[in-house]
């Protein structure tokens, strides 16, 4: 009598048809799988020409920063076609982002007496469009990275074209030896790369730039927030001999980071509040518990990731007047794909909304320990490197 074969499980099963894949294997199989990082507006990696992009309109800007440019090769050509490429991409977001709040508005408006100076409908279409499934925070962060990649290219022109001439320099190599020489104030972000070699991401540039008197960053466990903050707290001190910067945050970690950073920690840099502040500093500020007080003038940078809909931080994050940063995990390339995925295995889907996804919970939940899973070896490195 033969016997039935015993039959694998579904997951037996999926990972043995998983180690047989080898991908796709048609040319249209492979352009889909390319494509499938680049498909919809909010979540694209990559500028992509969308199907209803005028040509003759893209034609004209490219020949116009081909112009400006003046490439002397292929190379920098290609370098003054990817900034186009951003340029276009960046425009186009702003548009996106334009009508979306039109459209806001004009629902607004079928509730709303508009009166002329009634700013009533404008502040509800805010409200509305900020909390509508985080699309305006998504937008926002497209245009930040469009912003940040157009800046590297810019940078990456200038020096590839200082490598490229033969001692003539360009008008762009002048105008930069000229900025140095006088001791202007250089670009946050390639101060950054030029001292430490560290490659920001976009909520970490946002930091390092913003100008805002308020700004709150609401961002992923390991995602590098820590890092920013310090490395703010050292551009000022190094750019600004008269700052005076207090760095903050529960246990020292902050001040712990400057010292990392530096081997040193500036005189300009303080871990106590200080009435003559110019900079204020605060790491992991969902654990504050008392409102701080920041002195008249000052500019306060807060970053945590959330912890309740509640609390000091939480208060920042919907006042008006705060610019705000929001970096989800997904949207964060400092936090590894893989280390993301164990997070989704190993936690409860509200923790996992607080700690990952930077979700203001009702209920808030208790910090994760993950130094565990954080020590585990990774696969694959941060995202989109």
């Amino acid at each position: 009598m033969q016997l039935a074969p015993v039959k694998n499980s579904r997951s037996e099963q999926a990972r043995i048809n998983g180690a047989r894949s080898r991908g796709p294997k048609t040319s249209g199989g492979r352009a889909r799988s390319r494509a499938a990082a680049t498909r919809h507006g909010l979540y694209a990696t990559q500028p992509s020409l969308q199907p209803t992009v005028a040509e003759p309109a893209y034609a004209a800007l490219r020949q116009h920063y081909q112009s400006v440019w003046a490439p002397s090769n292929a190379y920098l050509g290609d370098k003054v076609d990817d900034l186009v490429a951003y340029r276009w991409e960046l425009n186009r977001l702003r548009e996106v982002r334009r009508q979306f709040l039109a459209r806001v508005f004009n629902d607004v408006a079928l509730t709303h007496d508009l009166r002329v100076g009634d700013l009533s409908a404008v502040a509800e279409t805010e409200i509305r469009a900020a909390s509508e499934s985080g699309t305006l925070d998504r937008l926002d962060l497209r245009i930040r990275r469009c912003n940040l990649e157009i800046s590297r290219i810019e940078r990456d022109l200038i020096r590839a074209a200082r490598f490229f001439s033969t001692g003539e320099t360009t008008q762009n190599c002048v105008k930069t030896n000229d900025v140095q020489a006088e001791g202007t104030q250089t670009d946050p972000i390639a101060w950054v790369e030029d001292e430490f070699g560290i490659d920001l991401d976009v909520h970490q540039a946002a930091v390092l730039t913003a100008q805002s008197p308020v700004t709150a960053l609401a961002a992923s466990r390991f995602s590098g927030k820590t890092t920013a903050l310090a490395l703010r707290a050292l551009y000022e001190a190094a750019h600004r001999p008269d700052a005076r910067i207090a760095c903050l945050s529960p246990g020292g970690a902050l001040l712990d980071a400057v010292r990392q950073l530096a081997g040193d920690v500036p005189p300009q840099i303080r871990d106590t509040w200080t009435t003559d502040a110019t900079l204020v500093l605060l790491d992991d500020a969902a654990e504050v518990a008392n409102e701080p007080v920041v002195p008249p003038g000052a500019c306060l940078i807060a970053a945590a990731t959330p912890r309740g809909a509640a609390g000091f931080f939480y208060r920042l994050w919907n006042e008006a007047g705060t610019e705000r940063v929001f970096a989800p995990a997904p949207d964060c390339d400092t936090v590894a794909e893989a280390l993301l995925r164990q997070a989704e295995t190993a936690l409860n889907p509200d923790t996992l909304a607080q700690e990952f996804h930077c979700r203001f919970l009702e209920s808030p939940r208790p910090r994760c320990r993950l130094s565990a899973l954080a020590e585990k070896p990774v696969e694959g490195g941060p995202r989109h490197a």
